[in-house]
């Protein structure tokens, strides 16, 4: 599939990296131009203090994260960056495609493409503060792939038909550790009776074979 290239992007790659300050706790956050289809993705990148927005914003949450598989290396993508022309993994210009929205701008933090990959030392710093990354956001994401099978619709609903038989089971989830869990050795129980509902297990096979799961 094609790309529309802005005629305001140039056609040479420029790094858009600055050395982040590894003390401040900072990230980069990509703020993603609204658009649809094959529109090429247009982001803004951005520094914010993690540290900072816990202390002024408390319960405002700047960005939301999105967790997802790298897959196998691959020809890289190109998106516009900060007016750049910028080649990325595809399977991170894939994430984002699916998570940019049609109306508005949505700000995104995406490790493959807010982190210099070229530099050892700004990756470890931005892998200690992970945790944080993802405590921080307002929401995180995750994006599992294309549904090239079209199994999407059926495994959303055969984890609802399981969840529904399990429901009595185990008080509304309020139960959910104490039913599995033998009292005596600790070890996890499994039941042998049958769903109460026919359960399509062939979406639930397709949805749970995903890398991300693995």
């Amino acid at each position: 599939m094609g790309a529309t290239v802005s005629k305001n992007a140039t056609s040479r790659s420029q790094s858009p990296y600055e050395a982040l300050p590894l003390s401040h706790e900072e990230i980069r956050v990509l703020e993603v131009a609204p658009g649809s289809g094959d529109d090429m993705i247009k982001c803004k990148m951005k520094r914010i203090s993690l540290r900072t927005w816990r202390v002024r914003t408390r319960h405002v949450r700047a960005y939301e994260t999105i967790s997802y598989c790298w897959g196998a290396p691959r020809d890289p993508s190109t998106i516009e960056l900060n007016g750049h022309l910028t080649p990325v993994p595809a399977s991170s210009e894939a994430a984002v495609r699916r998570m940019r929205l049609s109306d508005r701008p949505r700000v995104l933090w995406i490790d493959a493409i807010c982190i210099d990959q070229s530099s050892m030392t700004e990756r470890s710093a931005q892998v200690a503060l992970m945790a944080t990354v993802y405590s921080t956001a307002k929401h995180n994401l995750v994006y599992l792939g294309e549904d090239d099978d079209d199994m999407a619709e059926r495994a959303m609903k055969a984890l609802g038909d399981v969840m529904d038989d399990m429901r009595p089971t185990t008080a509304d989830f309020t139960l959910v550790w104490e039913t599995m869990r033998n009292e005596n050795s600790g070890t996890l129980s499994y039941s042998n009776e049958p769903f109460s509902a026919s359960i399509d297990f062939e979406a639930l096979e397709a949805l749970f074979s995903h890398h991300w799961f693995r």
